[in-house]
C-alpha cells in the first residue's frame, strides 16, 4: 500500500493544507477550497457583475500576497466555464489573471494534486 496521501477540497477553513486523520492511517490533505471567490455564488447568487468578481479576485490575491511574506498561503479561484466563460465576462477574467500573473516570481501556479504531494514530500 503506497503511502501517499489523498485530498480533498471540501473543506474551506483555512488558507494553508491541514492533515486529517482517517480510519485507514493513511491521511488525507483538506486542501483549501474558495467559498468566496468562486463564481456561482459570486455571480448567480449575489448577482455580482463579472468586472465585480474580478476586483475581488485581484483585492483577494493582493492582500494573501502580502500576507503570504510570514506564511505559505494558498489561494484558489473556483471557475466554471458555462459561468465565467461567456464572452462578456471572460474579458474581466483575463485582467485579474494578467495582474495574477504579473507576480509570477512571488508565487506558484498549481494543482490541488501537486500541492497535496508537496505537502506529502514535507511531513514524510
Amino acid at each position: 500500500m503506497s503511502s501517499r496521501r489523498n485530498y480533498t477540497l471540501n473543506w474551506s477553513h483555512d488558507d494553508q493544507p491541514v492533515p486529517m486523520a482517517t480510519r485507514d492511517g493513511r491521511g488525507l490533505w483538506a486542501i483549501p477550497y474558495p467559498q468566496e471567490i468562486n463564481d456561482i455564488p459570486m455571480i448567480i447568487a449575489r448577482k455580482l457583475d463579472a468586472r465585480a468578481f474580478a476586483d475581488m479576485i485581484v483585492d483577494q490575491f493582493d492582500e494573501m500576497l502580502e500576507q503570504s511574506e510570514r506564511q505559505p498561503l494558498v489561494m484558489g479561484i473556483a471557475l466554471h466555464p458555462y459561468l465565467v466563460g461567456q464572452p462578456y465576462r471572460l474579458r474581466h477574467l483575463r485582467r485579474a489573471l494578467s495582474h495574477i500573473a504579473a507576480h509570477r516570481e512571488a508565487l506558484w501556479l498549481t494543482t490541488p494534486g501537486a500541492i497535496c504531494d508537496h505537502m506529502d514530500s514535507l511531513f514524510s
